[in-house]
């Protein structure tokens, strides 16, 4: 049976979706993009802060489910830009230092929502 979140661990959706939808025990985060969940803005400095503001956030939602980061097995990374991406490769190594990181793709893109620089979408299996 699929179930439907809407975790205040994640900033409140700005468009109509679901944030994160389960299925038995795999889970699906819908793409997060560098916003605060206190304040609903976008991190400022670039690239890396908001990939680092999404990381964040993907820890927050992991910690308030119970949730382990071990259990994270795939992310599609969207970059707005290839300048952009060493930026996004630096903040994700620097986050994923003392775990093991999940499989991963990565796009790049003209274009993302609210002039985000990174937009990362995970699933999981808890």
């Amino acid at each position: 049976m699929r179930r439907l979140m809407r975790p205040s661990a994640l900033p409140a959706p700005r468009f109509r979706y679901t944030p994160v939808v389960r299925v038995g025990s795999l889970v699906f985060v819908s793409g997060l993009i560098g916003l605060d969940r206190m304040t609903g803005e976008l991190a400022t400095g670039g690239a890396a802060e908001e990939t680092r503001q999404v990381l964040h956030n993907l820890l927050a939602l992991c910690e308030a489910e119970k949730w382990s980061l071990r259990t994270l097995v795939f992310a599609r990374v969207y970059c707005a830009g290839h300048e952009s991406a060493a930026a996004v490769n630096d903040a994700w190594d620097e986050f994923f230092r003392n775990e093991p990181p999940p499989a991963r793709s990565f796009v790049v893109v003209a274009g993302l929502p609210l002039g985000a620089a990174v937009e990362i979408e995970f699933q999981l299996v808890v």
